[in-house]
């Protein structure tokens, strides 16, 4: 392992092994669910104490990055949506902000109709087959306001996947929180059956491979949650 892992003799010692570790892990040496070397393994190699190698795991634990199971060792812990939206709601929370319903139905208007058309052009069979259970699910669901909300948020969530584009993805998961908390506010004042007639239009026109359609009908169905927010005095 000494040609993969250099000596560290410098200051900050915490820092280096740090950026060292993760570094590794992003550029794949070490991949999601694998396990680390031996804590007395990685002290040797870079030449540092136990201390400064657990502070290092320490923060990357805190991050998501690494899990300390005892008896077993350092493992590796695959990124989740949950991370993004986390760390985004943390930085808001730091900055003094709050994502109010005007900041999240102007986002969505510019950022989810892209994503329905592109949607509509890169759709697989696959996912074909999971918007239509998805709307399936949604149908049952009318009169369950709690798994509407969640079946809604899926659906949404599933066609940014739909679009293979990393940032599309990104952008929806770190706004997982706030989209949470808005369709709450909908649903009982949106009309659930009407909703669902909207996503399986839309499941239609991606079906269909018909990307401006999907852009449109998107945009309408944007419009009708914006309508009823106004109505009842939430935006």
């Amino acid at each position: 392992m000494s040609d993969v892992l250099p000596n560290i003799r410098q200051p900050n010692l915490k820092s280096r092994v740090y950026e060292l570790l993760l570094d590794m892990i992003v550029n794949g040496k070490y991949r999601e669910n694998d396990m680390l070397p031996p804590e007395r393994i990685l002290c040797e190699e870079l030449g540092v104490s136990r201390t400064v190698v657990r502070e290092a795991v320490k923060s990357l634990e805190s991050r998501g990055v690494l899990k300390v199971i005892h008896g077993k060792g350092i493992k590796v812990i695959p990124p989740t949506g949950s991370d993004i939206s986390e760390a985004f709601m943390l930085y808001l929370r730091r900055k003094s902000r709050d994502v109010t319903m005007k900041d999240l139905v102007e986002i969505r208007y510019v950022i989810e109709t892209e994503i329905a058309k592109v949607a509509a052009r890169r759709a697989g069979e696959d996912d074909i087959i999971i918007l239509e259970k998805i709307i399936e699910n949604m149908e049952r669901a009318v009169g369950d306001s709690g798994a509407f909300v969640l079946i809604d948020l899926e659906f949404h969530l599933h066609l940014a996947y739909m679009t293979r584009n990393i940032l599309f993805v990104t952008i929806l998961e770190a706004l997982v929180n706030p989209l949470m908390v808005s369709f709450k506010e909908t649903v009982g004042t949106l009309d659930n059956e009407r909703s669902t007639e909207e996503h399986a239009a839309l499941f239609q026109s991606i079906k269909g491979k018909r990307d401006g359609e999907a852009g449109e009908l998107m945009a309408r169905h944007l419009e009708h949650v914006e309508r009823v927010l106004r109505e009842h005095g939430k935006l």
